[in-house]
């Protein structure tokens, strides 16, 4: 920006600490940083343990209020947040986070019910217990077809579990974005347009429970950072603080990722019914695909074990200022503390250089865990999905599973050694 005369102004920096219900994922960051990739935004800082967000914006280019409305376009409920408010406080006030996730937990838990009811009204047509549980899962028997009851029990079961996630699917469709809301929404739509109505309800269902899941193991990452340190996770007012270079890096392969593997779930649905003709087969195993597509365990394995890492090494006076912190104190802690990467504070122990170099190699030990949980539980499945040895629900399972064992293998820090 010039002034009058020519010369250039600097540009007016202002700090907005947004707190984001529901923002348990790098779908629902990714989301957030395509709205606000707008002229006047500076920076962007996500805490996904946290459900936060710190805006650098110009308000000569850009007002608070407009980047708000911006956010809110993502269908997520936002609210401006002070720095030090406590973490339970988090759209508490008014009720409405519980009144969500109680909306959720009956939501999940009428579809289960109704899932249930239509393995059983299966089970009357089935020749045995084995063929109404798990005959769905073979994509031969794409278009069998199920009695008129249990039908009807699969489509309220997909109806109920998709429900709640439909306005997100919808608004990630408005700004041409594929999420995982969207990916699961088709991955269920799709296997009933193949016959595959226990397939379609399962998916539901578990994305349904999966989304509970995921949501109780942030909060409860929250929640032990909160009983720790008393305030939000995170070190934003401490001074600078960068992110690790693994976290970055994930960033990036994310940012690959997904794009590739969803356009090699369109290849797959397209290229080998070329040569078989079996199109219900192929696209069948193109939908698995596309539930792989979301990188979250992946991309949350990270945040999660560095902010237990942070917290639990404040709780002993050792200040590490980010993820960068960490990695640079595990291979050299006594630069690392010349350079002000760790802070040692009163009642720090004795030999605070030992214990950051320890305490920041146990921390990366556990990332590189996680991420290669998060690699495996993918890898394994996209290989599988594409052998037709693995269904559809198995992966929508397992990709869950993998989210939740990643955040709670992060909270293992929290524990003193």
């Amino acid at each position: 920006m010039e002034s009058p005369a020519g010369a250039i102004l600097p540009t007016r920096r202002v700090e907005l600490r947004l707190h984001v219900q529901g923002m348990d994922c790098a779908d629902e960051a990714s989301l957030i940083r395509h709205v606000l990739d707008v002229p006047g935004i500076l920076n962007l800082n996500f805490d996904l343990v946290g459900r936060r967000v710190d805006v650098s914006f110009d308000p000569s280019v850009i007002a608070a209020g407009h980047v708000l409305a911006l956010v809110e376009r993502t269908g997520l409920g936002v609210h401006p947040h002070a720095r030090g408010e406590a973490v339970h406080d988090d759209h508490a006030a008014d009720g409405r986070a519980r009144e969500h996730r109680r909306r959720l937990r009956w939501w999940a838990g009428l579809s289960a019910l109704l899932m249930l009811a239509g393995w059983l009204a299966a089970a009357w047509q089935a020749d045995t217990w084995a063929d109404a549980l798990f005959g769905h899962a073979g994509v031969e028997a794409a278009g069998a077809g199920h009695a008129w009851l249990a039908t009807a029990a699969y489509g309220g079961a997909i109806t109920l579990g998709l429900w709640p996630v439909l306005p997100r699917a919808v608004a990630s469709l408005r700004l041409l974005r594929l999420d995982m809301h969207v990916l699961v929404c088709v991955s269920a739509l799709g296997a009933v347009v193949v016959g595959q109505w226990a397939e379609g309800a399962a998916v539901a269902c578990l994305f349904a429970v999966a989304h509970l899941m995921e949501g109780w193991a942030i909060e409860r990452a929250r929640l032990a950072v909160s009983d720790l340190v008393g305030h939000e996770p995170g070190w934003g007012d401490e001074g600078e603080v960068s992110s690790a270079r693994v976290e970055r890096w994930i960033e990036r392969f994310a940012a690959v990722y997904t794009p590739i593997v969803t356009a090699s779930a369109l290849a797959l649905v397209v290229v080998p019914p070329l040569f078989d003709g079996e199109w219900s087969t192929w696209f069948y195993r193109g939908l698995i695909f596309l539930v792989l597509a979301c990188p979250c365990a992946l991309v949350i394995s990270t945040p999660v074990t560095v902010v237990a890492a942070l917290t639990s090494a404040a709780r002993r006076g050792v200040l590490f200022r980010g993820g960068l912190a960490l990695e640079r104190a595990a291979g050299d802690a006594p630069a690392a503390l010349s350079r002000g990467d760790v802070v040692l504070m009163p009642g720090a122990p004795g030999d605070g250089a030992v214990f950051a170099a320890a305490h920041a190699r146990r921390a990366l030990g556990v990332i590189r865990q996680n991420v290669g949980l998060a690699l495996l539980t993918k890898g394994a499945f996209l290989v599988s999905a594409a052998m037709g040895v693995s269904p559809l629900w198995l992966a929508v399972l397992a990709d869950t599973g993998a989210t939740v064992a990643v955040t709670l293998n992060g909270l293992r820090l929290l524990r003193p050694r």
